[in-house]
């Protein structure tokens, strides 16, 4: 049974530094990417959970300050976020959607304003005497998924790259054969593919670090090559590894 929101829980400050070995999934990513936003349709039975860092106030007073978790579950019609505090107490808020959710059990089943800031889920409630505010940070604001105009240079960039790729696995594998552009087959890592997907490699770090490959190719002299194919943050292509 959920306890008491009534009973203020002591406040339990922590330092910076543990914060900082928390696994973290950035709220927009784990959260605001899988569920959908407030008017986006929801994927049915769908669960996500990450680890976060808490803060409850009481008509500004901080109740509570330290870890947490938070899960989000999705299913037909229905909205649900369960926040476990550390010291024990869990707050769970239902709806149709992220703009009509309700306090379960305490409170009297408050009505909740739900705020997705990025990083930051934000739960505020009002039993009629007093202003509760839950404060859920899963990420920092640098983690925040990509903007629409990143992801486009990010998937500009990819092409491009894989371009690039096939044309130096080409030259090296294709002198003296009937090998063309259309037999080498370029892939993204699986690996860096996962990685972008998740938010955790931007545009920035592709423009530093460059872009990993897997290549297969017909039609060359001999056995037919495959491997991998790596660019730099200029989009060169500073090294293939084949099995020939």
């Amino acid at each position: 049974m959920m306890p008491s929101l009534s009973a203020a829980a002591p406040t339990r400050l922590r330092p910076a530094a543990w914060f900082a070995g928390i696994s973290r999934v950035g709220f927009g990513v784990a959260l605001s990417l899988l569920m959908g936003t407030a008017a986006a349709p929801v994927l049915a039975n769908t669960v996500a959970k990450a680890e976060a860092e808490c803060r409850l106030t009481d008509n500004g007073k901080v109740v509570f300050d330290g870890g947490c978790s938070i899960k989000q579950k999705d299913s037909a019609g229905t909205v649900g976020f369960v926040v476990k505090m550390e010291d024990g107490s869990t707050y769970r808020f239902t709806g149709a959607n992220r703009t009509n959710l309700r306090l379960e059990g305490g409170d009297g089943g408050s009505n909740v304003l739900f705020e997705d800031k990025g990083a930051k889920g934000v739960f505020t409630w009002n039993d009629g005497s007093r202003t509760r505010k839950l404060s859920v940070k899963t990420n920092d604001t640098s983690a925040a998924p990509s903007s629409a105009g990143d992801r486009d240079q990010i998937n500009a960039r990819i092409e491009s790259d894989g371009r690039t790729c096939k044309t130096a696995i080409l030259s090296k594998y294709g002198k003296g054969s009937n090998m063309s552009m259309a037999d080498v087959e370029v892939t993204l890592g699986a690996t860096m593919r996962q990685s972008i997907d998740a938010g955790k490699v931007s545009l920035a770090d592709i423009q530093s670090r460059g872009l990993d490959y897997n290549f297969t190719a017909n039609h060359a002299k001999g056995k037919d090559p495959s491997g991998s194919c790596a660019t730099n943050g200029q989009g060169n292509v500073i090294k293939i590894e084949g099995n020939r």
